[in-house]
């Protein structure tokens, strides 16, 4: 079967660890040299000295003059072939080249752990590139299936029983993976906890998604917390590619065909919630209680059947507590970076607006709305119905 339907085979294949290391090999670099593709300008070595004569025209608009003076004191290097870097231009490329680069980082983590071929019965391993931590917890039975990538387990990461993980795929330190189903393609970050299934996704540190549900081809911040049972699309029924909302550019062709929803730091959303494919959520925002989400929520948006903004203190309140739950606190500097991003928000009133533009079309076309809604009801539930948050699970 796999002769006659061969899966695809990140970096060109995986039999010889040879062939991996001699991927993304750094090179030499001098000073003053600028880097070029297709006419991007893609990054620069410079001298302290031209660094800051082109820092200063770019500060002052002038980036034509800032170009010439890269002319003529820098050596312009055309990068093609196998020289040429990712290009990452919006958040989905992350998420695009995110099994890539585990391949092409494999070096890095086989110079340091373990690589570890299946004769236990309770671990299953498939392909020849499993790296596993000597201090990492696995509790079989438990299948690490490395064929189509490397799997990488590192320090202190705990695997519970019947556990799936198809490579490429990295789980950071002191992360739980609780009997969940990992496919490729996917990174979770250090101090991570981990249920359900998750598809070609990125979880940043310190995040959970502890219970059942659904998260593919998606971005997770920090502190992020996943009830039970929230689950994300991500493929539309048409098979047509998912279009996004940029904070700066509007409404953008993703062109591609699986995306997910980027969550922002501190985001919280409660049990049950469905995401569309797309979805965005700024940093700090505490949803619960509805079925659907928006597909575009501002940072500090707190609620579900009615929207407002959460009060920062409240949420610096609770990330506190969250973060002292793993030991860690929160410092002056990232306090007043939560409030800088609490500053240049949209208004939380957006949200509702274009609720009631939905409920507008729906009553003008007949439609009789069961009973007086919210201002600002998604779901268009009457005035007189209230509720509380439901809990999330695990944080």
């Amino acid at each position: 079967m796999r002769r006659q339907f061969p899966r695809p085979s990140l970096g060109g294949g995986l039999d010889d660890p040879g062939d991996l290391r001699q991927q993304g090999e750094p090179m030499a670099v001098t000073v003053q040299t600028v880097f070029v593709a297709d006419g991007t300008l893609l990054g620069a070595r410079l001298s302290p000295a031209l660094a800051s004569a082109v820092l200063y025209y770019l500060r002052e608009q002038q980036a034509s003059v800032a170009l010439e003076e890269l002319r003529r004191f820098a050596a312009l290097v055309e990068l093609e072939g196998d020289q040429m870097p990712a290009m990452l231009r919006f958040p989905w490329d992350l998420i695009g080249h995110c099994g890539e680069q585990i391949v092409r980082d494999l070096p890095l983590f086989s110079a340091r752990l373990p690589n570890v071929q299946g004769d236990d019965p309770q671990l299953v391993t498939r392909g020849r590139h499993v790296y596993i931590a000597e201090s990492a917890r696995l509790d079989g039975p438990i299948v690490l299936d490395a064929r189509d990538g490397p799997v990488i387990i590192d320090e202190g990461a705990q695997i519970e029983p019947f556990s799936f993980i198809q490579g490429p795929a990295y789980i950071g330190p002191n992360s739980l993976i609780a009997s969940a189903r990992i496919r490729g393609e996917t990174s979770i970050g250090p101090t991570c906890r981990i249920g359900g299934e998750v598809e070609a996704s990125i979880v940043q540190g310190f995040s959970n998604k502890h219970h059942d549900g659904f998260l593919g081809h998606s971005w997770l911040g920090e502190w992020v917390n996943i009830g039970a049972m929230t689950t994300n699309s991500d493929l539309k029924n048409n098979y047509g590619s998912v279009r996004i909302v940029l904070e700066g550019l509007g409404q953008l062709d993703s062109g591609v065909l699986k995306l997910g929803c980027f969550l922002a730091d501190h985001v919280k959303l409660g049990i049950g919630l469905h995401l569309n494919g797309g979805t965005v959520i700024g940093t700090g925002s505490n949803i619960f209680g509805i079925h659907s989400a928006p597909k575009t929520i501002p940072p500090f948006t707190w609620g579900g059947d009615v929207f407002r903004e959460y009060r920062i203190e409240s949420m610096i309140d609770v990330a506190r507590k969250v973060m002292a739950r793993r030991k860690r606190s929160l410092s002056p500097e990232y306090e007043a970076l939560l409030r800088a991003v609490l500053v240049s928000r949209a208004p939380v009133v957006a949200i509702g607006s274009i609720h009631a533009s939905r409920r507008a079309r729906r009553n003008n076309a007949g439609v009789r709305p069961r009973s007086q809604p919210c201002a600002t009801s998604p779901s268009a539930r009457p005035c007189s119905q209230k509720r509380s948050p439901a809990a999330g699970g695990s944080m």
